[in-house]
């Protein structure tokens, strides 16, 4: 739905969070697993569609083990201090969303 509003700008950038089980499955994760396959697998054919068609870039980050309230709740016996925080992983869903990141797409970045 956003496709026709992304294609007025001059560098648009789509960025998917993902997963360390976007890529591989963890037993016992299976619903979570699958949405995250989904997800890649979108980031993929929208950066393969949208590459020779528009200024539209599209990538995925893995932001890895950070300290939200999902990780909380999945892992309630790991100390979250020994995590990263959000804003620690935020550089790089930054750099995807600027200029400076032209050219890059289609690519699963790790934050971590």
């Amino acid at each position: 739905a956003m496709i026709p509003l992304l294609r007025q700008s001059e560098d648009a950038s789509v960025i998917i969070t993902g997963s360390g089980v976007s890529q591989v499955g963890k037993a016992y994760w299976g619903a979570y697993c699958v949405s995250k396959f989904a997800t890649e697998g979108l980031m993929q054919v929208l950066a393969d569609e949208l590459e020779s068609t528009s200024n539209i870039r599209v990538n995925s980050i893995n932001p890895g083990a950070t300290r939200t309230t999902m990780r909380a709740a999945a892992y309630p016996g790991e100390n979250p201090n020994t995590l990263a925080t959000p804003e620690e992983i935020m550089p790089l869903y930054l750099y995807l969303m600027g200029q400076d990141s032209k050219g890059t797409n289609g690519q699963a970045l790790k934050a971590q």
